[in-house]
């Protein structure tokens, strides 16, 4: 272990986690679809190491959201526009200052600090104060009103679009959630699900689902996304499989938005994952054409 100081003389003891080999995290997941894939991602994922709202989450998104060319500044999830990281929001009239996103709405199954989720580093996202305020608790879709603030931000009474360069950042994200979040274990969280609609506040649902996962495929795993996830690892313990493994997501909920995963007719064998995700740009828009699936 080892402690952090910043400028306020706040201390944060990090726990020194496992050394992540690629080639042994995600073994007991082979060959796995569907619920069992995900059952099995959640074994793996779940009893992360769980740290304070205040003062912790401040000091790991500093290290996770850095701007990639100002190591003083922090980069908006939604403006990408560097903050300075002593920008940081500590109440007052103080609107370009940045805080902490909860890219899963806490209002959405989570409401109190003292559950995992609350504090779990892989959903926060440094963000521009007042843009944070404005997507509230909305679901993800795209569409709506261009926001006055965030070029690329679209919105409606329900829902919030983010820029394209983030779309599937998020929408990996809100997987995880799913994942990590089942309802039976010790996190104080209950089950959160994606839906393919809007949501209510006071649910532990978020939508829209299928959207979330054409950004997912459309927008893929960049190296600044995976820089992030092995700093949130050496902090919590765990990673975003769909960070390491995007493939992962279409046999889990590619069903359930009309995506089928295409198999050799001969021998049965599927395709490999990454030429599905080359190849389903051109077959949902082909379902889109025919079928009208979307809106």
């Amino acid at each position: 272990m080892f402690v952090l100081l910043n400028s306020d003389v706040w201390a944060c003891t990090q726990v020194q986690q496992a050394v992540y080999d690629p080639q042994t995290y995600y073994a007991s997941v082979s060959g796995l679809q569907g619920n069992a894939l995900k059952a099995a991602l959640n074994d793996i994922i779940k009893n992360h190491t769980r740290y304070d709202y205040s003062p912790c989450t401040w000091e790991i998104l500093k290290q996770a959201d850095e701007h990639p060319a100002d190591p003083n500044s922090v980069i908006g999830i939604y403006t990408r526009r560097a903050i300075l990281k002593t920008d940081r929001d500590q109440g007052g009239n103080t609107p370009d200052y940045w805080n902490r996103e909860h890219v899963w709405p806490k209002g959405h199954g989570f409401p109190n600090s003292g559950q995992y989720a609350y504090t779990d580093t892989h959903m926060l996202r440094a963000s521009d104060k007042s843009v944070n305020a404005d997507r509230g608790n909305r679901d993800f879709a795209s569409g709506g009103i261009q926001h006055s603030e965030c070029t690329g931000c679209y919105y409606t009474a329900d829902t919030w679009e983010p820029p394209d360069a983030v779309k599937g950042d998020i929408a990996r994200i809100m997987f995880y959630m799913v994942v990590r979040y089942e309802g039976s274990d010790s996190s104080s969280t209950p089950d959160l699900e994606l839906v393919d609609n809007t949501t209510a506040s006071g649910q532990p649902l978020m939508g829209e689902l299928c959207e979330l996962l054409q950004w997912h495929i459309d927008d893929p795993v960049s190296a600044a996304e995976t820089g992030r996830n092995g700093v949130i690892y050496s902090w919590q313990g765990n990673r975003n499989p769909f960070i390491d493994h995007p493939e992962y997501a279409l046999p889990i909920w590619g069903a359930e938005c009309g995506i089928v995963i295409a198999e050799e007719e001969d021998n049965d064998i599927p395709f490999p994952l990454w030429m599905n995700l080359l190849l389903l740009p051109g077959i949902i828009f082909i379902q889109k054409m025919f079928h009208g699936r979307r809106k």
